[in-house]
């Protein structure tokens, strides 16, 4: 047994330094394919955030009543997110809530966007970044016809404006540095720049037929209060 150990040593030094010299490629290809199933499901994401007719909206219940708060109480804002009661969706699964005072839009943020989620609020895109850190945040959401149901205004948005994200812990405002037209699959628009803490919102274009995606992004312009 002890022979056939030591006859095997210099099999097994060549296995091991094959094992290191390909260590760099193997975790290359490993790294380059979990970059493809990652924009993969991106770009399903992209492709699934279609406008909502307004038939459709009356079977599905508005995620809140909330009136928008004035710009100037922004102390009161620092408290946890109101309880949304969503059919089908834990609070847990709520981890935040977008309000953009331009279009009066305050909606709670669901945890992952699918078709579920997003016929009933807005939701964040899994695999992005988180609010006010460092990355990217993606939020997508439908255009419905119905005037000013989920991202039905967001057209409306314009460089300059602020959009806030409340937590429970902190709301952080970003504010709106460009908006743009992309085909759905133009995933880069997901990409985060190593450097900034950036949102993106994203949803459907035009209203009839879309064939694009609405995109506005901002950067976080305050400390969050």
């Amino acid at each position: 047994m002890r022979t056939r150990l030591i006859r095997m040593i210099p099999y097994l030094l060549i296995l091991a330094g094959a094992l290191i010299f390909l260590w760099p490629t193997l975790t290359d290809r490993y790294e380059s394919y979990r970059q493809r199933e990652l924009l993969n499901a991106w770009e399903t994401n992209l492709k699934q955030i279609e406008q909502v007719p307004a038939e459709e909206d009356d079977d599905v219940a508005p995620p809140a009543a909330v009136a928008p708060e004035p710009l100037g109480n922004r102390a009161s804002q620092a408290e946890p997110p109101e309880t949304f009661a969503l059919k089908g969706v834990d609070e847990e699964a709520i981890e935040g809530v977008l309000i953009i005072d331009k279009i009066d839009l305050k909606l709670p943020i669901i945890t992952d966007a699918t078709q579920a989620h997003l016929k009933l609020s807005v939701a964040s895109i899994l695999h992005t970044g988180k609010p006010g850190a460092v990355g990217n945040y993606a939020i997508a959401g439908h255009r419905n016809r119905t005037y000013g149901k989920n991202f039905n205004r967001l057209d409306e948005v314009a460089i300059g404006d602020d959009i806030q994200v409340r937590t429970k812990n902190a709301t952080y405002t970003y504010t709106v540095e460009s908006k743009q037209y992309v085909l759905p699959t133009q995933v880069e628009v997901l990409k985060a720049n190593g450097k900034d803490r950036e949102i993106t919102l994203i949803t459907c274009h035009p209203m009839k037929n879309p064939t694009h995606r609405l995109v506005v992004k901002g950067k976080l312009s305050s400390e969050p209060e």
